[in-house]
């Protein structure tokens, strides 16, 4: 059977609704597109990459690691002397039009990394460009988005961790695909590594995790960088995991680590004594956020009242299992009596109807 055995229609790239028949024949041509990529592994400078990453070859081959060659067409070559029309091709977002308007590989000198849905159905690729590539290219680079390929709902390495989830590994959410193989690859099926595709996270990506694993027996680590941009998203991170179970940490790495440096760097024996032991919960980074908000006026008394004031709300909001810890912390943090930040949260709990155990604060 050729990639484009199967007639399909035109559909938007921004469009969800294609039909069974339709969403078969693009899974089918990112089939074949991978196979492409694998083929065009040897030789390039993908697998030294990856090796020197700390990715062995079994492991590259695992997760079906692959290139995508340095030239304008040569994947668009192939899939239309599979049959397949330039419209299919640019629809399935395996090609793309140029400024001249011809169709051309969207993806070109990158390292392949296959993208499944929750259900194994190949939804697209991601494709990382070399350590010298020109200034202004993206590091990563997502398949369009198409009725497969929706950021805001697939995770890499969900498909690949679903054995591990069901026998209840850990799941780790972290910022890339390579991080997502690290943590895998470390855990030995303790822990279980899953990116967003280049987005941050979503709701739907917590619920796709939560139908593959038991989160509230698992719990959930979160490990993103420790800069800013990784910060914020670690507080959206708690918000949005905090429904689903109590047991959410974060893993304390050094400033601008990841689990892929880390595994590069230390081996898959640091990487997993790092997730299992160098952790603390994620709420310590959402109150902290919000309090570094006033550091420079945490030696006044109105700034100390400012911050407990921010902090308070947030608290208030928390699972009763998290509250005690960062009563504490804060009251430590502002240099305040314990008695006068649990008034403050208990202030908040009253306004939004959060009700705590008696004496629990005590």
């Amino acid at each position: 059977m050729t990639a484009c055995h199967t007639r399909i229609g035109v559909v938007g790239r921004q469009s969800p609704s294609c039909s069974d028949q339709e969403k078969a024949g693009f899974a089918r041509l990112n089939v074949f597109a991978a196979r492409f990529f694998r083929d065009r592994l040897p030789g390039s400078w993908v697998p030294r990459y990856l090796e020197d990453r700390g990715f062995s070859p079994a492991v590259q081959a695992h997760w079906q690691a692959g290139y995508a060659p340095a030239t304008w067409g040569a994947l668009t070559r192939r899939l239309r002397g599979l049959g397949c029309s330039d419209t299919l091709i640019e629809q399935s977002g395996l090609g793309r039009r140029s400024r001249h308007g011809d169709l051309i590989d969207t993806f070109r000198d990158r390292a392949m990394h296959p993208v499944h849905s929750a259900n194994g159905t190949l939804a697209g690729f991601i494709g990382r460009a070399p350590e010298d590539a020109a200034p202004g290219v993206p590091k990563y680079l997502n398949s369009p988005a198409s009725c497969l390929y929706n950021k805001g709902m697939l995770l890499f390495g969900l498909w690949e961790a679903r054995e591990a989830l069901a026998a209840e590994a850990r799941p780790v959410i972290v910022e890339g695909p390579l991080d997502a193989i690290a943590v895998t690859t470390a855990g030995q099926g303790r822990f279980a590594g899953v990116a967003p595709c280049g987005t941050t996270l979503t709701m739907p990506h917590v619920s796709a995790l939560a139908r593959a694993a038991d989160l509230r027996r698992a719990g959930v680590l979160v490990a993103f960088d420790a800069d800013p941009a990784g910060q914020r998203a670690a507080v959206r991170a708690y918000d949005l995991l905090s429904p689903f179970t109590s047991n959410v940490d974060t893993v304390d790495f050094q400033p601008g680590e990841d689990p892929a440096q880390v595994l590069a760097r230390e081996g898959p024996a640091i990487l997993a004594d790092t997730l299992g032991r160098h952790t603390r919960p994620l709420a310590d980074i959402v109150i902290d956020s919000e309090v570094d908000r006033w550091d420079r006026w945490l030696p006044y008394a109105e700034g100390q009242i400012n911050a407990l004031r921010a902090a308070a709300r947030f608290i208030a909001a928390m699972p009763p299992s998290h509250v005690a810890r960062q009563v504490a912390r804060l009251a430590s943090r502002l240099n305040l009596d314990y008695a006068l930040v649990t008034e403050a949260i208990t202030g908040f709990s009253k306004l939004t109807g959060v009700g705590w155990p008696s004496g629990y604060l005590t």
